[in-house]
């Protein structure tokens, strides 16, 4: 208790423990005598305002000097009573806090110390994926032109040993295009950017499109890939590449480490909320040591006799892929008896998306023209779980096509060229006396003199059986992208040419060049990039989209089209020139 003069007037027993002095000691002196000259001044004014506020009451830590020399840190809860008669004084209770007070700034340190840590990881991760991506990049660039070369030696070669030279570039080029794919994914996936583009996924279709991929290396190696999948496996709510990526690596691997003559499963089914996909195999077996670090990046397995190629990132991805959809991945293996390495892919999302009802209006209608009753489910199958937005109407008759076209309206149209009634040929040229639709081409003539005809004909593109459902989806979805309602977009000029981008109205000195969807895509690219090579994967890729696998011989010949139409020498080029095994670029205007 202090008086309102500021002496100390009575003090509890246990403040002589608090401070080491005794009571005798302390009483009729200033409360201020002990406390840290950095903090007087501060408790000093606290004090004088208290004085002045009856029955005001306080709260602060303050230090204070131990008669040993050390410092402490108490707790003062102060109470102005001067004018209780009973009292009389201030009323002081005071705690120590000290050790508390020291955890506490221990643990914030920690804390900040941990924050520090954690942000320099993740600028340090980051940094990592800059590096990896500018390095993929600066890879890339040189990789592109191998990779066009090597398409257009295969194309233009047909003499042996350089027939097989020119494919033995191209696929070691393309394997080293999928290594610099996997640092990349493993880079983003360490630090969170790795992303997911969820949609349904048939997952039976998706698996045996993976055993069928992967069947030709097995038989090579003379083994069997066994597919064992129940009646019915439920849709699943996935990335579509991403899960491909994972069943084919594990397809790969089982058939790189199991013997010749070996067999390999691959099998699903439902379990509770999950579906399991597992792929068995019947190799040498992996160690219990060796299965402790399977899933860490640049992992190999020690006994790898055939010094298998690879940077062991296939698994590490595995599991990152895995478990961004929500799952989870295993192995079972012993010595001498295979391996099997699972996964599983959690049911509630696919659940609840399935008991939706359908939100998407239909908004394009698809003509097929095709007398082979298989193709045409197959391509709808495709569209209900790749383009449900799509309707798709159908007839196996050319003649009846060409009355659907104009009573049906179709948006585009999938024309087979081997129809039982009349050619497809002459079902194009029919189609073209009315119709402006866009026509993709489906034949099994491989003939480049076909192709021309088709194109010449006014189909907009075309597609060799067997096709890949996914390629003929992306060519439709191309074609469709000039369908769309047209904007504002301003013209582009270079030099005597001028392109309305919206309508692909191209005019040469004034006169109008007429133009189909593909060529005006073409050119477009060209005026956009004038003076610059595009390369001819990058223009097929502006052009069909980054699904189409075969594009160099379109494109080589839908760039004859366009020089017929603006050269004066066709033969001898001046506005679109060749970049030998490179590209295209349009001549930049002087």
């Amino acid at each position: 208790i202090i008086d309102g003069e500021g002496a100390i007037q009575y003090l509890g027993p246990s403040f002589e423990h608090l401070m080491g002095y005794e009571l005798e000691e302390y009483l009729g002196k200033s409360p201020f005598d002990h406390v840290h000259p950095d903090d007087r001044a501060r408790v000093a004014a606290i004090f004088a305002e208290l004085m002045q506020k009856p029955g005001a009451i306080v709260q602060e830590e303050v230090r204070v000097l131990h008669k040993n020399g050390s410092l402490r840190t108490v707790e003062v809860v102060g109470q102005n009573l001067l004018h209780n008669p009973a009292v009389g004084g201030l009323v002081a209770n005071i705690r120590d806090i000290t050790e508390r007070k020291q955890a506490a700034e221990k643990l914030q340190a920690l804390y900040q110390q941990e924050k520090d840590l954690r942000e320099q990881i993740e600028k340090e991760m980051k940094r990592r994926v800059e590096f990896t991506r500018v390095l993929a990049h600066e890879l890339k660039t040189p990789l592109t032109s191998v990779l066009a070369s090597s398409d257009l030696l295969i194309s233009e070669v047909s003499d042996e040993p350089l027939l097989s030279l020119a494919k033995n570039i191209g696929q070691g080029a393309s394997n080293l295009n999928s290594r610099i794919d996997e640092l990349l994914d493993l880079a983003k996936g360490e630090v969170g950017m790795l992303q997911l583009k969820r949609e349904p996924v048939d997952l039976s279709h998706l698996l045996r499109e993976a055993a069928d991929s992967m069947t030709p290396l097995a038989l090579g190696r003379g083994q069997s890939i066994i597919l064992r999948l129940p009646p019915a496996l439920p849709t699943v709510q996935a990335d579509t590449t991403r899960l491909q990526q994972i069943v084919t690596n594990l397809l790969n691997n089982a058939v790189k480490f199991t013997p010749k003559g070996g067999s390999i499963i691959l099998r699903a089914r439902k379990k509770d909320a999950s579906v399991i996909v597992e792929v068995q195999d019947t190799g040498r077996g992996i160690s219990k040591k060796e299965q402790e670090r399977l899933f860490e990046p640049y992992q190999r397995l020690e006994e790898d006799e055939e010094n298998l190629s690879g940077l062991g990132l296939g698994l590490s991805l595995c599991k990152t892929l895995v478990e961004l959809h929500g799952g989870q991945i295993w192995v079972r293996s012993h010595m001498g008896r295979g391996s099997t390495f699972g996964f599983s892919l959690p049911l509630e999302a696919a659940d609840k998306q399935a008991t939706e009802p359908e939100k998407i209006a239909k908004l394009w209608k698809v003509l097929i023209i095709e007398d082979n009753q298989q193709i045409v489910d197959s391509v709808s199958l495709t569209f209900r779980l790749r383009w449900p937005e799509a309707q798709l109407i159908s007839t196996g008759l050319g003649e009846e096509g060409i009355e659907m076209v104009e009573t049906e309206a179709p948006d585009i149209v999938i024309l087979d060229l081997g129809l039982p009634d009349i050619s497809g040929f002459d079902a194009l040229r029919q189609i073209r006396l009315f119709s402006s639709v866009p026509v993709v081409i489906l034949t099994v003539r491989e003939d480049e003199s076909d192709m021309v005809k088709g194109l010449e004909w006014g189909a907009d593109d075309y597609l060799v059986k067997p096709f890949k459902q996914l390629e003929l989806l992306a060519r439709l979805k191309v074609q469709l992208r000039k369908q769309t309602p047209p904007g504002e977009e301003a013209p582009i000029v270079c030099g005597p040419l001028r392109l309305e981008p919206s309508t692909s109205q191209l005019t040469h000195d004034g006169k109008e060049i007429s133009l189909t969807i593909i060529e005006g895509r073409i050119i477009e690219c060209l005026m956009r990039n004038a003076g610059h090579v595009v390369t001819h994967s990058r223009l097929a890729e502006t052009v069909w989209g980054e699904d189409y696998a075969g594009a160099l011989d379109s494109l080589r010949v839908y760039i004859r089209y366009l020089r017929e139409k603006l050269e004066v020498n066709p033969s001898k080029p001046k506005i679109i020139l060749t970049k030998a095994g490179v590209g295209y670029s349009l001549a930049k205007p002087v």
